[in-house]
This record gives structure tokens, C-alpha cells and sequence, in this order.
């Protein structure tokens, strides 16, 4: 494993990411989550807390009068039941809703939106118990111990120093009146659980941190694996280059069918070759229809002679036609002047001119 991972050295293709994402494997921390929780519970109960209150003393109040108030019948009993039960799911559903809205807004911004099954399948080498032994006592098992004990020591200090600074504070509101205690111990519960947030808050920037170093790690591809997946995606190199070299054919094809319908063939003598079609009052200016050096110059001057084509001789228009102008090509402006002369002598050769 150690020999493996030494040999991952290179950065994960945008095809592995979106395996692994597909997967499930996404970059985390559950430590996120928690603070959200607490701080936007802390949020919300301080909104909806007052109205929650007095939406549950008169619940209370209903309920004992109720018990006090007529003999307790078995419709008297069902009734109360049900009451109870539709008063206890509007006091909780609000409740509930706020903080499972946290969750997915929190689960949502750390890898957007996702949704999979696949980490949810079986997995049947997890019953294996040398897998488990193993999965153990590994470097992640230890990483997560040394992460809860941090996160354990941390908010128990925090939760420490927030509980001395409340010492005080208990101890008048137990000689106080139980409604004026209950809104002090409210009160540091509240206060409580803001610095406990705050610090799961610090906490999971770390761990996100460290997690996304991990995953990180976990995507990283070895060069041999890097050349299989371009090979699978992109086909196989001498396939590829088959393709080309008959790509390749078919256009020199197309190019030399081109050739007979030219005006003129400018060559370099017999380096290079250019074939330019002209047509008044259809083409704004002559076109490039076929051009070549080497093998397919000499192939271009054969056919221009085969079908009695004009080959002149031009060596700096060859070449500057040749470098600049690709085939399908309009000459530019600058060329005018030279082709055109040598059209009108082409045109003198043919008794054409006028």
C-alpha cells in the first residue's frame, strides 16, 4: 500500500473527480454541521422561543386544568390525548423544520448538491474481521481518535469557563421565584450553547481542512493509470492515428479533384506549388483551391498539365501565398496586384484577353 501511494504522484483527472463524487466520496465535515446547528438553534429559539413559551404554558395550563376540573373518562381521556398530541407536533414541527433546513444548507454548501446511493450498498468485504481489525487500528482510526479527543478537551474548557462565569448567577436564582429562575437558567443555557458552537465553529475549519488534504490524497492518480484513462477516453493512439492518416487522404483527395478547375498554378519551380481558382462575378478575389510541397507540389503539377492548367513560375508569390493562405482561401489584398498580372498573361496565353 505505502509502494502505491508512493507512485500516486500525479493530480487527479476531472473524470476521476467526478467518479469519486458519483461515488459519494466528497470533501466534508460533520464538525461543520454541528456548529451550524447550534449556532442557528441558538438563532432560531431566540426568534421563536418566546412565542414557544407561552404557546407551551397554555398547552400546560389546559392540561392540568382539564385533569382537575371533571372526572378523568375514557372520552375525556382520549380527548386530552389528542389534544395534546396536535399541540405538541406544532410546538416541535417549526422546530424541526429550522434545523433540518440548517443541515441541508449546511451539507449542500460544503459539496453542493448531491445525490447518490452508492455509499449505501453493500459492501460485503466489511464483514471480513481481518479488513475490520485493520480498519482499526490504521492511520485514519487514530486521526479520528486524536480528532474527537481534541474536540472533547476543547468544548469541555469552553463549556468550563462558561459554567464558572455562571456560578454566580445560579446560585442568587435558586432563592428566586421559579419562573424568575427559569428564565436565568434559559438564559445560560443560551449562552452556553453559543460558546460551544463557537468552538465546534474553529474546530471544523480545521477538520475540513484536513479532510479535503485527505481527499486529496485519495484522488491522486499514478502515471500508469493517468495514460489508461486518456487511452479509454480519448481512444486508442494508433487508432487515433489511422483515423487521421485516412482524414488526411480524403482531404488531399478533395484538394487534387480541385486542381483541373484552376486557372493557374504558381510553383516555386518545384518545391511548391499553388493552384488558384478565379471566376469573375462570382468570387470576389482568386481562392486557394489546392497547395503542397514536396511530393504533392510534383502531384499538382502533373494533373495541372494533364488538363492543360498554366503553370507559371513566381517564387516569392509562391512562397507567401504558401505560408500565409490557407486552402479554401481568398488571397489577401496585398496579393492583388501580382496574381492579377499573372492572370491577364494567362488569359493572353489562352486569347482571351481582351
Amino acid at each position: 500500500m505505502a509502494e502505491d501511494d508512493a507512485e500516486r504522484t500525479e493530480a487527479p483527472s476531472a473524470k476521476r473527480r467526478e467518479e469519486a463524487r458519483k461515488k459519494g466520496q466528497v470533501v466534508g465535515s460533520r464538525e461543520i454541521t454541528s456548529a451550524m446547528l447550534l449556532l442557528g438553534g441558538v438563532w432560531g429559539l431566540s426568534k421563536m422561543g418566546p412565542p414557544l413559551v407561552l404557546k407551551t404554558r397554555a398547552f400546560m395550563i389546559h392540561t392540568w386544568s382539564s385533569f382537575s376540573s371533571s372526572t378523568l373518562t375514557e372520552e375525556k381521556a382520549y380527548e386530552l390525548l389528542m389534544f395534546s398530541l396536535q399541540q405538541s407536533l406544532m410546538i416541535l414541527i417549526p422546530i424541526m423544520l429550522f434545523l433540518t433546513a440548517i443541515s441541508v444548507v449546511s451539507t449542500g454548501t460544503q459539496h453542493k448538491w448531491l445525490w447518490t446511493f452508492q455509499p449505501l450498498a453493500p459492501n460485503w468485504s466489511r464483514l471480513n474481521p481481518m479488513t475490520g481489525f485493520g480498519r482499526l487500528f490504521s492511520l485514519r482510526a487514530i486521526v479520528e481518535l486524536v480528532k474527537t479527543l481534541v474536540k472533547f478537551i476543547a468544548v469541555g474548557y469552553v463549556t468550563y469557563l462558561a459554567l464558572r462565569k455562571e456560578v454566580p448567577e445560579i446560585l442568587v436564582a435558586i432563592q428566586t421565584a421559579p419562573v424568575q429562575m427559569l428564565g436565568t437558567v434559559g438564559g445560560m443555557v443560551f449562552r452556553l450553547t453559543l460558546w460551544t458552537g463557537l468552538a465546534i465553529a474553529i474546530l471544523s475549519v480545521g477538520d475540513y481542512l484536513y479532510n479535503w488534504w485527505e481527499h486529496e490524497k485519495g484522488l491522486k492518480m499514478s502515471r500508469k493509470e493517468l495514460k489508461d484513462e486518456t487511452r479509454q477516453s480519448e481512444g486508442d493512439p494508433m487508432v487515433k492515428s489511422r483515423i487521421r492518416s485516412v482524414q488526411r487522404e480524403m482531404a488531399r483527395k478533395r484538394m487534387m479533384a480541385e486542381v483541373p478547375k484552376a486557372e493557374v498554378v504558381i510553383t516555386n519551380p518545384t518545391a511548391l506549388a499553388i493552384a488558384l481558382m478565379y471566376k469573375p462575378g462570382t468570387m470576389e478575389a482568386p481562392k486557394v483551391v489546392a497547395k503542397g510541397a514536396g511530393f504533392i507540389a510534383q502531384r499538382i503539377r502533373e494533373l495541372a498539365k494533364e488538363h492543360d492548367v498554366p503553370i507559371i513560375e513566381n517564387k516569392p508569390l509562391a512562397r507567401e501565398l504558401f505560408k500565409l493562405v490557407k486552402i479554401g482561401e481568398y488571397i489577401p489584398s496585398k496579393f492583388y496586384r501580382a496574381v492579377a498580372e499573372i492572370l491577364a498573361y494567362v488569359l493572353k496565353l489562352r486569347g482571351k484577353y481582351p
